[in-house]
């Protein structure tokens, strides 16, 4: 059992901390906003805590998070560090200006009276150095949480850095060192102007100079001990009343007085004046000692970027003193040895960089810069060596029928428009292989090398690939930069705004606004990889000519091209088809089975289609957040898991689910028959799909042109609940080529009851339903299958190119002993973002096809 805990839910963080900053905060007049400066760099020290350091490197997390708002809320600054009394800044914007953090704030009515009418007149910065959100546990680093307003704080000792104000919360305040100078300052001037005070008030009772100067004497030693205006003003008001006492009794008498003026007991214990000009010049001693080694650890630092960067080949004594000199002020004495490291590998990599620009330059790419970007459009060098490939693979001179008949013998649009942006994606990055590769093979076709995969031949992969996909025309497609999440923006008509008959208003009437929101959602990438092996034996015999017509690469690109193709259209069409069945789903508690009599191995669900379950996985493969739709299954009281066909699950029984049809039957890790015995109790718990009409096949007493006609008519209700209920446009469906062929019996398809925006195109497929285009689905496997068609408007789904297809260099294989094979193995991969938005979701709907006679109960 876990310890009860104790959770605040507040500002509260462990491992804060607040920098007292002695610079003034300057309000112009009416004016709400000023630029404030909130700490600077240095290295501090407390007897409790050890070494405090705030780095350059620190205040630029501090900017990074806020700009990201990492914190999840604006940041504030409050009025003593009581949040709850309310904000006297917001914090605007965030920089750093040399050392220095400096941020702009827009003041409240409650800060500005607290700066100009009660005395606040320092900044005290509160950050974490290791922030960890409470949603994830993610670590920020250095984030700084907040500031507050502070008057002079209670200094308990005078240290160089002191922990001040108050430990209440457990949030160490460090005090900057020139703010403890000013503060010594400070109480110094106070003693002398209280004293002065007092002088003057006693010598005006007409006391006799020795009783004033024994009383002063008192008074001087006593208040030395406290650091708080108004206990020293206590405190010389008990030496006043004693004086006015003095006066009444002895008058101008010269009297020996000897007086006993012990420090107040409320007075907070101190060092004395002695003391504190003691510890003042012990800490400007280190302070000194301080400052030469940072400068000798800063001049160690420079020194072995120097070394670093002067032992890389490849560059000249110039090249390598301008790389160390445009860094070497950024070098600074609490940096490790590995950080300096780093920065001298970024700077050589840099450097090969700028070779390689002057080596492209020679090759006729003046002007270039670090990678440099080609396109087909503007590189005729590119284009030949296209061309040549091209030839190689066997596509020029190839019929558009033939080479594009997944997309019906023409390059469609959006599938020309995205392989164009990838295309550049993967020449801005692989730009210096290509034109190495065009010298190479500017004399002829030339020859395969032995490491590596030309990168000409994955740039064709990535073109044909991408002209095959008949789902890119359904989605809306483009290209984003490769990262652990992705932010995917669109917009969606608000409902509650104008539509139609809310466009009428009179005089002094309200004018009804068409609203159009934009938001966004979060996504991660979808990896595709794939692998290839050729031994070294068939590979010489192909490059001696003895394989004619046969290119090992060559073969392994085509069926690269076509699996990467295939698994990319799976992939856009199962997101259409279970973004469609996610639209109001319903979920559907525990549902006994029936029919459990020994006998039967299929059983139905009383609802369907059952909504498949969503799961979101990192680039490690771990899964994030809860699933979304999930399915539990009971079998005899044990819960089973899907089978997936991987030969890799535990021995036991798993369930195979045929989603479309609602029907369940159970299976061995091996994916042989298991009948439940008579009787089995057997539950699952499932979402089940309302965005779907059910459609039964079954003639009954129908003819098929009449089943079919009755067809068309229900796909015409589903087009008007998108246009008419849902404000979408439906303006394509999706189906596989069994459906079509079904559908096309139709009497409607006939030339004596042919309907307008009813047809079949010219080659006798089907063209048009209720003046809607159909499309055939024709990647392996999907969803879909023969059980579903899709109606739905273009363009709401998301797909992202983030990282075009690219092998990685051919390598020996070895077997499970670690022995080699005499083989050559690659592997490539790619990355893709693909999403429906929640909200545009309802812009599909769909039908689902059954038999109902089929659809029992039944032994197999």
């Amino acid at each position: 059992m876990h310890k009860p805990r104790h959770i605040k839910l507040s500002a509260e963080h462990t491992g804060a901390v607040r920098f007292l900053s002695g610079l003034h905060v300057n309000l112009e007049e009416d004016k709400p906003t000023s630029w404030v400066t909130l700490t600077r760099t240095g290295s501090f020290t407390d007897p409790r805590y050890g070494t405090f350091a705030i780095t350059g490197a620190m205040l630029l997390a501090m900017v990074n998070n806020f700009n990201k708002g990492v914190f999840g809320q604006d940041v504030f600054i409050d009025v003593a560090h009581r949040p709850n009394d309310g904000a006297a800044a917001k914090v605007l914007k965030l920089t750093v200006e040399g050392e220095r953090l400096r941020a702009f704030c827009e003041w409240t009515p409650f800060g500005v009276d607290a700066i100009k009418n009660k005395g606040y007149r320092y900044l005290s910065l509160e950050y974490h150095e290791s922030w960890k959100d409470n949603e994830k546990g993610a670590d920020h680093g250095c984030v700084m949480l907040g500031a507050g307003l502070c008057v002079r704080p209670v200094i308990k000792r005078l240290d160089p850095v002191q922990l001040s104000v108050s430990d209440e919360d457990g949030i160490a305040v460090l005090l900057h060192p020139s703010l403890q100078t000013t503060l010594l300052q400070e109480l110094d001037t106070m003693h002398k102007d209280a004293l002065a005070k007092l002088k003057a008030k006693l010598e005006a009772k007409k006391l006799a100079a020795p009783v004033i100067a024994a009383l002063m004497e008192a008074a001087e030693k006593s208040v030395i001990h406290l650091s708080d205006a108004s206990q020293a003003q206590t405190l010389l008001d008990s030496f006043e009343q004693s004086g006015i006492k003095l006066a009444e009794e002895i008058g101008d008498k010269v009297v020996t007085l000897s007086i006993n003026a012990p420090a107040p007991a409320a007075a907070a214990p101190g060092l004395t004046q002695e003391a504190v000009i003691a510890l003042m010049a012990e800490q400007n001693q280190l302070a000194a000692t301080t400052a030469k080694q940072l400068a000798e650890k800063k001049a160690a630092n420079v020194k072995l970027l120097a070394d670093t960067i002067g032992a890389a080949t490849g560059f000249d004594d110039v090249m390598k003193k301008s790389l160390t000199d445009t860094v070497s002020d950024l070098i600074t004495a609490d940096m490790t040895e590995e950080n300096v490291r780093r920065l001298a590998d970024l700077q050589i990599k840099n450097g090969n960089e700028l070779v390689v620009a002057r080596q492209l330059t020679a090759l006729g790419y003046p002007g270039a810069v670090g990678n440099v970007h080609i396109t087909v459009d503007s590189s005729n060098q590119v284009k030949s060596l296209q061309a040549q490939v091209d030839k190689r693979l066997g596509f020029e001179g190839m019929d558009d029928a033939q080479r594009y008949v997944n997309t019906g013998g023409q390059l469609q649009r959006a599938n020309k428009e995205l392989a164009d942006k990838v295309l550049a994606q993967f020449d801005a990055i692989h730009g210096a292989r290509l034109a190495a590769e065009h010298k190479q093979l500017a004399a002829g076709t030339g020859s395969v090398s032995d490491v590596s995969v030309p990168a000409i031949f994955e740039r064709t992969v990535i073109r044909e690939a991408l002209y095959s996909i008949i789902g890119l025309q359904f989605v809306d497609v483009g290209t984003a930069g490769f990262s652990a999440t992705l932010q995917l923006p669109y917009s969606y008509r608000d409902t509650s705004a104008a539509g139609r008959g809310n466009t009428r208003s009179y005089e002094a009437q309200g004018i009804r606004r068409s609203g159009i929101i934009q938001t966004f959602e979060e996504t991660r990438p979808i990896p595709q990889k794939l692998s290839f092996r050729v031994s070294d034996e068939l590979r010489l015999l192909a490059a001696n000519g003895q394989l004619s017509d046969f290119d090992i690469v060559i073969e392994n690109m085509r069926n690269a091209t076509r699996i990467i193709a295939e698994d990319t259209e799976k992939l856009i069409f199962d997101e259409v088809l279970n973004s469609n069945d996610e639209y109001g789903a319903i979920s559907v508690a525990a549902e006994a089975l029936t029919g459990v009599n020994g006998t039967n191995a299929v059983f139905v669900l009383a609802n369907f289609p059952v909504v498949r379950p969503r799961k979101v996985f990192d680039l490690k493969g771990a899964q994030q957040g809860a699933t979304l739709n999930p399915i539990v299954v009971m079998y005899a009281g044990s819960a089973k898991s899907e089978f997936d066909g991987s030969g890799t699950q535990p021995a036991g029984t798993y369930y195979v689910l045929d989603y479309n049809l609602g029907e369940i039957r159970f299976v061995s890790e091996a994916g042989a028959p298991v009948l439940p015995a008579n009787a089995t109790a057997i539950t699952v718990a499932y979402s089940k799909a309302t965005n779907a009409l059910r459609f039964d096949t079954d003639l009954g007493s129908l003819a098929a042109p009449a089943k079919w006609d009755d067809f068309l008519y229900r796909f015409g209700l589903r087009k008007d609940v998108i246009e008419s209920q849902r404000y979408f446009s439906a303006n394509y469906s999706l189906m596989s080529g069994t459906v079509r062929t079904m559908i096309e019996q139709a009497s409607q398809f006939g030339a004596n009851n042919k309907r307008n925006g009813t047809d079949l195109s010219a080659d006798g497929n089907l063209g048009k339903i209720k003046d809607v285009p159909g499309f055939k689905s024709s990647a392996p496997g999907l969803m879909m299958g023969d059980q579903r068609l899709v109606i739905g408007q273009r363009a709401n789904t998301r797909f992202r190119m983030l990282k075009p297809w690219a092998m990685e260099e051919l390598e020996n294989a070895r077997d499970s002993g670690g022995n080699f094979t005499g083989q050559k193995e690659a592997y490539g991969t790619q990355f893709i973002a693909l999403l429906t938005p929640a909200l545009l979701k309802g812009a599909t709907t769909s039908v689902a096809l059954y038999s109902s006679s089929a659809r029992v109960n039944r032994a197999s």
